[in-house]
């Protein structure tokens, strides 16, 4: 099944006295209703995969309600042509808009990898922030954005964003945008997109990261195909979404993550915030970015030429954080430690990229933001 053509906008912001230039396309298509990750759910025999497989404790948490027990595990198994066989069934259903938009700073050369968001919450905020857009020109990095019903809450099948960055890639004349790695964002149910995409990609092998902001549904995070990618969970500690039906129970998700698959993986609660992040929250996101980008994407690489390795990280190599308190709640002076030197629970604490990042995560925890730079 082929999108509909909608409308294909190229902008080139020419920088003064300079041959390069910013480039920003945007793109318009029409996809089917059958893409989105609430149709797979409804239509493609998913949904009870989970029953009877429960990833929290039972004598910790109580027993859950018969539709719980479903809800507790997203960890589907639908290949592409189970997918194509549901719809055949089903129906494509209607037809609604995705617009996609690429973003490339002024004089990047080749880009060494790409930061996908959803636009779904705060992900058109991210794409157009200043801070970000510095970053992107600092590392080399392209911008990449969608939102539409279809795919903004999560999509199948997993080609469809390999097919519009290879789309993009020709657009942009920059070839490299067909292999360069990808860091993903999602905010509330665009985590469906953000923690499910690395985990169905094949072996990992393109994302080196990925954020879930204010995860809507917090067991969607559950995914035990991308345990090794590095992943990034934050809670706003007034959200309604993180008190249903409670804090503990949606920290437990990533906690079980850790001491279950040994996951790459930490959780942040910004103190006194709702389910939106703001300009404080932002810097941690960008410390996260920057950190993993060093540590998973070779120096070398280049996209240009091929497929890119991305170096694969041990959990002994990281540090861990003691994860942070609901009874307690409000700003909490979390210790940090090396792997080997932790002392607390080893298994389920938050696990840190590295002592800088390690820092920045203790001094958010505590403060509630990062000192400015």
């Amino acid at each position: 099944m082929k999108p509909a053509f909608s409308t294909c906008l190229l902008l080139a912001v020419l920088s003064l006295g300079a041959q390069a230039a910013e480039l920003e396309l945007t793109e318009t298509l029409q996809l089917s209703e059958c893409h989105s990750i609430g149709w797979v759910r409804a239509n493609a025999g998913v949904k009870g995969q989970g029953a009877g497989n429960l990833i929290l404790d039972e004598a910790r948490w109580g027993t859950p309600a018969p539709g719980q027990v479903i809800e507790q595990h997203w960890d589907w198994s639908l290949s592409d042509a189970q997918w194509r066989e549901a719809v055949a069934q089903k129906g494509e259903g209607k037809k609604e808009d995705v617009k996609f938009d690429l973003w490339l700073p002024d004089g990047v050369g080749t880009a060494r990898g790409i930061v996908v968001m959803t636009g779904h919450g705060s992900g058109e905020t991210l794409y157009k922030h200043p801070e970000m857009r510095r970053i992107a020109a600092e590392l080399h990095l392209a911008l990449f954005n969608f939102v539409g019903n279809p795919m903004q809450r999560g999509f199948w099948p997993r080609s469809l964003l390999h097919e519009r960055l290879q789309a993009f890639a020709q657009k942009s004349q920059h070839a490299e945008l067909i292999n360069a790695p990808l860091f993903l964002y999602g905010h509330s149910n665009g985590t469906g997109f953000s923690a499910i995409f690395p985990a169905t990609e094949a072996g990992n092998a393109r994302v080196w990261g990925w954020v879930s902001m204010r995860p809507g549904t917090t067991f969607q995070v559950y995914q035990p195909g991308g345990a090794q990618v590095p992943g990034m969970v934050i809670f706003g500690e007034d959200d309604g979404f993180f008190a249903r039906p409670s804090k503990e129970e949606n920290m437990a998700v990533v906690e079980a993550m850790r001491r279950k698959h040994n996951a790459l993986w930490h959780y942040a609660v910004e103190p006194k915030t709702g389910h939106g992040p703001g300009e404080k929250t932002w810097p941690l996101v960008f410390s996260f970015l920057r950190h993993s980008f060093a540590a998973r994407v070779p120096a070398e690489a280049d996209a240009a030429k091929g497929a890119v390795k991305l170096n694969a990280i041990s959990v002994e190599s990281g540090h861990l954080g003691q994860n942070w308190n609901a009874k307690t709640g409000g700003y909490q002076n979390l210790p940090t430690a090396p792997f080997a030197h932790f002392s607390g629970d080893k298994a389920t604490a938050s696990w840190l990229l590295n002592a800088a990042y390690a820092a920045d995560w203790h001094t958010f925890q505590r403060d509630g933001q990062l000192p400015k730079k």
